[in-house]
């Protein structure tokens, strides 16, 4: 057998495959400190240390971690990562195909060796982890916050006049006047407040523009013009070039003459989306001391970020755009993480879609966002193709120019109504390549308001209007909305192979709220118009089944994929059940991820409800096209490296490697819109809870099918209010859910009601429904008790909500102890958890369809022994007090609750104990991280 080669040979080898990669590695790099780094990476000006051990064992890898975290604390590199070779290398052919184990470290962070995730992959994936390095360094919340507070800076630095014309400039609808708070208790009515913001945004305009002139800089002596675009007929460009630089143009003391100048001058050569937008901008800016002072403080914060971070990055772009940004809550423009972006991209695009290597087959590939936002996206997408095209053998550096020029000019595509936002994307996009041709760059900002002619436009959604004239409304750079001459109805939306999109999810309620009252209600009325035209599943209590409808429309019909950010109600609410179904008929369901990591249960910043990755293919390409994987993470993965990482592990099956759990769901399920695998971590709990409500443990009913439940809390607050002293009108209720107080089955009311003024009437037809059994149906699982209770008198709840069993012929207290028992159970628990709308899946909301759809023992089925026994359940244990949820292990009542439940169904004990054990384990019970 051929000997194994020592570590500095292989070290050597890793190096000449790098470099064959692309990547500018040296072996055994040799330090003015006189220390040796095992192989030196020099990338986009950081540097990067590889330290290598030979073996997997966890020696060798805390020796690898050992190395690298040395290599940053002794300041020899920005970035380092422990490498460990296999053993049995004897040649760099067995190099060139074995898996490395490899783990990023940083100066901000370097977890012990039990805590750092080792990710494995062959030479091509290390490249790629590596290229994605600079991206990484710093903290972009860091940067967003110093750039933000520069921002406020300079507006600061504006009369309410000038932030007023800026906000001209921006498009802002006046909207509805904002109450802020100022002070202690005062309220002030702040129309204004909407300049402040829009005067923000404006310098953020200008802030993006003076990053990007930076980085042209450092080309500008090589792309002088050799035409005139400024011109509609290019004529020979004949200007004196090159533009001063950036930095100079800060300095100046006209700041706003130097960059209105220069980028006049870029115009010439490309960079309209870019630079267009940002004169724009400036023209807002009268030349007065005021306005030249907030430029200049923009345009040096500006080049400090330039500065300090390695590249402009579309993820701290973004970030800072979403934190100026103040209508988030109204359209839904949640900003997407770089991770789940890197996650969602290389989730769609798989290396054996098409030959990657060949920028002719990339050219030819379309990707779609219907919401781009600030590109985030589109960007992910664009550096997964960079990545296949690499891994595929396309490593030189004309194919690779090539490549880039085909994503801005023919692939990426991308659609939103915010003129900021589309400005940004294409700024990040420009930044793959800022020499490439802009003019053919397809970001386009599509009206969302009310037009000259008095219609409604809702964006890109528009597209679902078979009528050709009657397509979205594009404004081309920079024109505002009012230019109407300037519009143009676009084309036909080209079909997409890929649509990928965090779709706007906004409630009915807030949506277009940003607007007039006169202009909201329109734009209402058109989604109406527009979406009752639509086959099923769109549901107007939210836009979001809109944009799905569209992703199916723009899709390829023949192999187009749908890639998308959603809420994970989205999977389990029953309102939104059509729209899987929907779904279900025109794709495969492919893909779902979700994460059940109690620290970051979504996928988008600014957000704090459950979100759900969601892949479906026109031509399933997995090896068993009638299943769905259900992805549910225990660790939502925070970089984009994690995320690479993640995205190869289920793409390859390597179940073992995710940080989760892997469920294939059948398609008969997800077809009829139950997706419940994404209610659980645990595969054994949303496989046991499909047994339960399949009638397989026992014979079930719906609990809707033997009672009446109703009303929720909703109408009791609506129509009453709570009073201290009874009068001739009092009635009770349950009205909190405290933890501490409601410890028992049997509960007491905690509250007198009276009705609300003139609400006597409506009221009083809420008390006929009364019930001595109520329903808790909003609860914190880390703290919750009961899941129901019985009263001595019947009552009504604000938190609960009344059950009243209907006629049987079981006597209807026996029917509340018996079902009292059962869903305070272990048994009862998974009933009620297994099919809820998962929102926030620690904190469930129940719908009034959620409890009517309990599955419960159907008590007509039973013996009368049966129910009994159920009923003599409750009457032992109902003043013994439970433990919360998260203790059901150490639970002696709850335990005691079981063996009766358990004798009286028949199940088997060991099912209980199993599912017991199970949710004890659950992060959305416990609030923690999950425990392997």
């Amino acid at each position: 057998m051929p000997e194994q080669k020592y570590e500095s040979t292989l070290n050597t080898w890793l190096a000449e495959a790098l470099r064959e990669r692309g990547l500018a590695a040296t072996p055994e790099s040799k330090q003015t400190s006189g220390k040796r780094l095992d192989v030196e990476i020099q990338l986009a000006g950081v540097k990067i240390a590889l330290e290598a051990e030979q073996g997997f064992s966890s020696a060798k890898r805390a020796s690898a971690l050992k190395d690298a975290d040395g290599r940053l604390r002794d300041d020899l590199a920005d970035c380092a990562i422990a490498i460990c070779y296999p053993d049995g290398l004897h040649s760099r052919a067995d190099l060139d195909r074995c898996e490395l184990l490899h783990s990023p470290r940083s100066h901000k962070s370097r977890p012990s060796p039990a805590k750092t995730v080792w990710q494995r992959g062959d030479i091509s994936q290390l490249a790629n982890v590596m290229r994605k390095i600079p991206d990484q360094l710093g903290d972009p919340d860091e940067i967003a916050n110093r750039l933000s507070f520069a921002l406020d800076n300079a507006v600061g630095r504006l009369s309410e006049a000038q932030k007023q014309e800026l906000a001209a400039s921006l498009d802002l609808p006046a909207g509805k006047p904002m109450k802020i708070e100022f002070g202690s208790g005062f309220n002030q009515s702040a129309k204004n407040s909407r300049f402040n913001q829009a005067a923000k945004r404006a310098m953020l305009v200008i802030a993006t523009a003076v990053m990007f002139h930076s980085q042209l800089d450092k080309h500008r002596l090589d792309i002088k013009p050799a035409l005139d675009k400024r011109q509609d007929d290019p004529q020979p460009f004949s200007d004196a070039w090159p533009p001063p630089r950036a930095a100079a143009c800060a300095e100046d003391d006209d700041p706003i003459g130097a960059f209105y100048a220069a980028w006049h001058l870029w115009l010439a050569v490309d960079y309209k989306p870019i630079f267009a937008t940002a004169r724009e901008a400036l023209q807002g800016c009268a030349g007065d001391s005021a306005f030249s002072a907030a430029v200049r403080l923009t345009a040096r914060a500006a080049l400090k970020v330039t500065r300090n971070i390695a590249g402009l990055r579309h993820d701290l772009l973004g970030r800072i755009f979403h934190k100026v940004l103040d209508s988030a809550r109204y359209d839904g423009s949640f900003y997407t993480t770089t991770a789940a972006a890197t996650l969602l991209a290389a989730l769609a695009m798989r290396a054996d879609e098409r030959d990657w290597s060949d920028p002719r087959a990339i050219a030819s590939f379309r990707v779609t966002d219907p919401a781009c936002g600030t590109g985030t996206l589109l960007m992910a997408a664009a550096e997964r193709i960079r990545d296949l095209s690499r891994s595929a053998g396309s490593r030189a550096d004309d194919s690779q120019a090539a490549v880039s020029r085909a994503l801005i000019e023919n692939v990426l595509t991308g659609y939103d109504v915010n003129l900021t936002a589309t400005h940004l994307a294409a700024t990040t996009l420009g930044l793959l390549s800022p020499t490439t041709t802009f003019e053919r760059m397809k970001i386009y900002r599509a009206l969302l308001g009310v037009d000259a002619n008095n219609e409604a436009k809702l964006g890109s959604l528009e597209f679902l209007n078979p009528e050709r004239e009657k397509q979205p409304l594009l404004i081309p750079w920079p024109a505002s909305i009012e230019q109407v001459e300037s519009r143009r109805v676009a084309d036909k939306a080209e079909p997409a192979d890929l649509v990928i999109m965090n779709p706007p999810f906004t409630r009915d309620s807030l949506r277009h709220d940003q607007f007039s009252q006169a202009h909201e209600k329109k734009l209402k009325a058109r989604e109406k118009a527009l979406f009752d035209k639509l086959e099923g599943g769109i549901h107007r209590s939210h836009n979001g089944g809109g944009f799905l409808a569209l992703a199916d429309k723009i899709a390829k019909s023949e192999a187009g994929t749908i890639a998308v950010i959603l809420p994970l109600v989205g999977a389990t609410n029953y309102a939104t059940r059509e729209m899987r179904i929907y779904l279900a008929q025109k794709f495969h369901i492919d893909t779902i991820v979700t994460s059940q990591d109690p620290t970051r249960i979504y996928f988008s910043e600014n957000t704090s409800i459950g979100e759900m990755l969601l892949i479906c293919r026109r031509k399933p390409l997995s090896p068993n096209p009638s299943a769905t994987s259900i992805v549910n993470l225990h660790v939502n993965p925070a970089t984009p490296v994690e995320a690479l990482g993640v995205a190869r592990d289920i793409a390859e099956g390597n179940v073992e490697r995710i940080q989760g759990t892997v469920q294939e769901w059948p398609r008969s399920r997800i077809e009829a819109g139950d997706w419940g695998g994404v209610q659980f971590l645990s595969p054994y709990l949303c496989e046991s809870f499909v047994d339960l409500r399949d009638g397989q443990f026992f014979a079930t009913r719906e609990l809707g099918d033997l009672a009446e439940i109703g009303p929720d809390g909703r109408g009791i607050r609506g129509f009453a209010k709570r009073s201290e002293v009874p009068d001739k009108d009092a009635m009770t209720a349950l009205w909190f859910h405290k933890t501490d107080v409601t410890q028992k089955m049997l509960a007491q009311w905690d509250t007198y009601i009276i009705p609300k003024t003139d609400k006597q009437r409506h009221l009083a037809a809420l008390w006929e429904k009364r019930s001595s059994f109520l329903l808790a149906y909003r609860m914190r699982l880390n703290t919750m008790r009961l899941t129901c209770v019985r009263l001595e008198n019947k009552a009504l709840g604000s938190l609960w909500v009344p059950c009243r069993f209907q006629e049987s012929h079981i006597e209807q207290i026996v029917l509340e102890k018996a079902t009292c028992a059962y869903l305070n159970s272990t048994i009862g628990i998974l009933a009620l958890l297994g099919d809820r709308s998962n929102k926030i899946p620690s904190y469930p909301h129940f719908s009034m369809n959620d409890l009517r759809r309990i599955p419960v023992p159907d008590f007509n089925g039973l013996s009368p022994a049966q129910v009994s026994a159920l009923a003599a359940g409750y009457d032992a244990l109902c003043e013994f007090t439970l433990l919360p949820l998260p203790q059901i292990l150490q639970d002696d009542t709850r335990r005691a609750l079981d063996r009766i439940v358990t004798e009286a169904l028949g199940l088997p004990p060991e099912v209980v104990a199993a599912i017991r054990r199970e949710l004890a384990r659950e992060p959305s019970i416990t609030g923690k991280p999950y425990e392997i």
